[in-house]
This record gives structure tokens, sequence and C-alpha cells, in this order.
């Protein structure tokens, strides 16, 4: 049965099984209204109601049993049509989102607080680690979703992952540095440069290395570390020092103590946002989930 039929065959428990009445309350006729009921009996081989002379009487034991199964799923029902259309529905609940700090800083810097403060009812938690690391966090159920690097190194039939973000790296240095007077730069131009990168838990570190591999060069890596505000400051202070950061940063935060500049046939930096492959998702799983796509505009 589907809903409509269950509705019909809850009126006919409620009309004291008389099915003249009942087709006249439900505007069918009573023809209608029996076939359905002895099309549904004979398809599932069971019997709904007891009989006396061809006449309704009551409920079978069986009857009885579905009977309340469909008040169950009629009152579900009507709270699920209440709530499509009821804007103000507070959902409750716990949610864990991984964040690299940098990508917080530079692409969720107005979409957590307006999360936040438009979800009181949901406890949004941030966790904030390289992207490298929330790759673990991620398989290990230890956030609910995380914000990658692609390719994010996980098979896409263990997580779903969307595109929310696409810039690309880019050499940040001092104005004092002799190559700030390149318009852009090659790949071969840092070697043997100095230079300060992200530490072994973030990908971009995973991927300049490769790069650097790739391609014959070898900077001069004097400092990795998990912060890049610290390593912006680090060249702003000293002059020989270069650092590789997303393009984004030269955009949100401008200064004279600093230049950017890109580099030829770059890396790419495209932020994605990735949950796990699962049957079920909770509820705020799925509604935050969702409501991050629609804030990124992804289809």
């Amino acid at each position: 049965m589907d809903i409509r039929h269950l509705r019909y065959f809850i009126a006919i428990v409620e009309n004291n099984f008389n099915l003249s009445k009942t087709a006249q309350n439900l505007y069918i006729s009573q023809p209608t209204l029996s076939m359905m009921i002895s099309d549904f009996e004979q398809r599932e081989e069971i019997q709904l109601f007891k009989r006396s002379n061809g006449k309704i009487m009551g409920l079978t034991y069986i009857g009885e049993n579905y009977y309340h199964d469909a008040k169950e799923i009629i009152a579900k029902y009507n709270d699920m049509h209440r709530n499509l259309h009821n804007e103000n529905t507070e959902l409750i609940g716990n949610i864990t989102i991984g964040i690299p700090p940098l990508i917080l800083s530079v692409v969720f810097s107005d979409v957590i607080p307006s999360l936040i403060l438009n979800n009181p009812t949901i406890n949004i938690t941030v966790k904030e680690q390289g992207a490298f690391a929330l790759k673990s966090e991620l398989l290990l159920e230890q956030v609910d979703l995380a914000v990658l690097l692609y390719p994010e190194g996980i098979s896409k039939n263990i997580i779903d992952s969307f595109a929310i973000h696409h810039s690309e790296l880019s050499l940040f240095l001092s104005p004092n540095h002799p190559l700030a007077n390149k318009e852009k730069i090659e790949w071969r131009d840092l070697n043997k440069q100095k230079m300060a990168i992200f530490d072994k838990n973030f990908m971009i570190s995973h991927q300049l290395k490769e790069h650097f591999e790739r391609h014959n060069i070898y900077p001069n890596i004097v400092i990795e570390s998990g912060s890049w505000d610290f390593m912006l400051n680090a060249v702003k202070l000293n002059h020989d020092l270069l650092t590789i950061l997303p393009y984004p940063i030269a955009e949100q935060y401008q200064s004279p103590e600093f230049v950017c500049r890109k580099i030829n046939e770059p890396i790419l930096w495209r932020v994605t946002l990735c949950r796990l492959k699962k049957n079920n998702y909770s509820t705020v799983e799925n509604y935050i989930f969702d409501l991050l796509l629609k804030l990124f505009k992804v289809k």
C-alpha cells in the first residue's frame, strides 16, 4: 500500500468497518474501496479483515498489527511533511569538521562563523590540522567532514569529494630578495634558495617535495612549520628567505613588507570538501554537508 491506501485502510477501521460511510468520507466509490482491499489481500496472500457473509466485521491479528504500523507511518509522514515546509525547524546534534589552518583563514573565514551563528542548536566543532593528517582523521572517523586538497590520495570508492575552491601555489618573498625583480618565477630559480615550507602534516609539503624531486630542484629548506603566518612573517623579516603559499593569501593579506610572484607551470591548489561513503548519515551531517556545498555554489 502507498500512503493514500494506508489512509483508506485506517479510515475503514475508524469508521467501524462501514465501507459505505468510509467511501463517502473519502470521496471515492465503495466498489473502488472494496477492490483496493481485495487486491492487496490477494497480492500479499494475507487477510486483514474478519468477514461474515462477505461483510467486514473487524481486524484479524495480522490486521491489528498492520493497523498500528500504518498509524505510526502516517504520523511519521505527517511530521516529515510539516518539517519540509517549516523553515524554523531546529536541528539538534553534533558535527566535527576538519579544516587545515590556512584554508580556514583563507577560504572559511566568513563561512564558519556564519554556520555557527545561524545554527545555534548544532554543536559545530572545527578541528584544525594539515590536510595530510586530516586524511587519516577522516578514514578513522575522527571527523565527520574533512577539507582536503586534490588529489586527496583516497580512493573515490571510499569518499565523496567536491571541489569548493581553486587557485595555485605562489612564491612569497621580501621586496629586497633578488627574485623579487622577476615578474614570473621558474621552478629552477628556486634551486639552492633558502626556503620555509609546511611540515609533513600538510599536503602542500608533500606536493612541493615531490615536485622538487621530479624536476631535480634542491632548495635549502631551513624551516618546516605548521604556521603559514609564521612563515609569511619570516620572509618579511629575513630578506634571503622564500616561502610557497596559496595565491589567495596575497589577495587577502596585502602588505608592502612582502611581494608575491606567480610561478610558471604552478602546482594547483584545489580545495575539496570530503566525507566517507556510508549507507546512513545523520540528519545533521547531511544538512551541514549540503549547506556547505550550497554556500560554495557547488552544483
